[in-house]
């Protein structure tokens, strides 16, 4: 069996595969990686199961260093230093192309630009544990026993690889990253006026520096007015946007709250999710308004 043992971790990277899903009314978030489309297309290029666990990397990739042999594809965010070290010798690693790696090479990532997560798909996937049916790392809340952030010395397994790699096969991922973000009315966004509603679309956002997996924190264009009282704790999920009392929206993440008694104002389509997550701090975020009819129609038509 190959393995990968982590040199540097970098910011917050850890294994996540497509999530943890059915024990929401245990409390457990989903978890799983947050840009869904950017993990798919690299296990897609590799011939892997879609959900085969992922390495995702947050700002900075770290490095690490691969004990055997296997194939990885770069996906997600623009990681333009990423270097394969062989031998002292140092070879650029494209994005969305497969690369073979050799035993005792060394992935070097750096800086990861123009988003916020990149992800490193390996052929095989990495192979730790299951826990609760999935190998994703609950980075939020590394005490519940769900996985954590990577740590210098970790020694990661690779699965077996029965797949085939898809050589030569160019994909561009394309996302208009200055393009609002398409929302749904909630079930409480009949609680706010219509100048509330409209206020949501209006602004420009700023991306907090508080935000994580468990939130998008916005600043800078706070919903005016009196806001709807905390309501009775209900049912929360990813793409969620609730209203704390200080009318600074909060995006719900993969690792976020699987309850909630802020009220939610409206929902993120699940198409724009991975955008989400691909907010830097200070990046500007805005919204826009969509029927819950043209969800499907939307998915059918964009592009990947």
């Amino acid at each position: 069996m190959s393995f990968i043992r982590v040199i540097k971790p970098g910011l917050q990277s850890s294994v996540q595969d497509l999530g943890r899903y059915g024990y929401r009314h245990a409390g457990v978030p989903s978890s799983g990686v947050f840009d869904r489309d950017a993990h798919l297309l690299g296990n897609l290029l590799l011939g892997n199961d879609f959900n085969d666990a992922s390495i995702e990397m947050t700002l900075d990739g770290g490095s690490f260093e691969v004990q055997g042999e296997c194939w990885i594809c770069l996906s997600g965010a623009s990681m333009p230093h990423a270097q394969l070290l062989t031998d002292e010798r140092a070879v650029p690693i494209p994005h969305l192309w497969p690369m073979r790696v050799e035993d005792r090479s060394r992935v070097l990532i750096g800086p990861i630009e123009d988003g916020m997560r990149g992800y490193m798909c390996i052929s095989g996937g990495v192979s730790t544990e299951r826990v609760l049916g999935s190998r994703s790392s609950l980075v939020s809340n590394p005490n519940a026993g769900l996985g954590q952030a990577l740590r210098v010395g970790d020694t990661l397994p690779i699965g077996r690889f029965t797949g085939s790699i898809q050589e030569g096969l160019e994909i561009h991922a394309r996302r208009a990253s200055d393009a609002p973000i398409r929302i749904v009315k909630s079930h409480h966004t009949s609680q706010f006026s219509d100048v509330q509603i409209q206020q949501l679309v209006d602004g420009v956002f700023c991306v907090s520096t508080r935000s994580n997996r468990a939130g998008v924190r916005l600043d800078g264009h706070a919903i005016q007015g009196t806001l709807p009282e905390l309501c009775q704790s209900v049912g929360t999920l990813p793409g969620y946007i609730q209203i704390p009392p200080d009318g600074n929206p909060i995006i719900l993440g993969v690792d976020g709250p699987v309850t909630g008694g802020y009220p939610v104002i409206g929902c993120v389509i699940d198409e724009d999710l991975g955008r989400v997550a691909q907010l830097r701090p200070n990046a500007k975020a805005s919204f826009k308004w969509i029927d819950r009819k043209d969800v499907v129609l939307v998915s059918a038509e964009s592009d990947v």
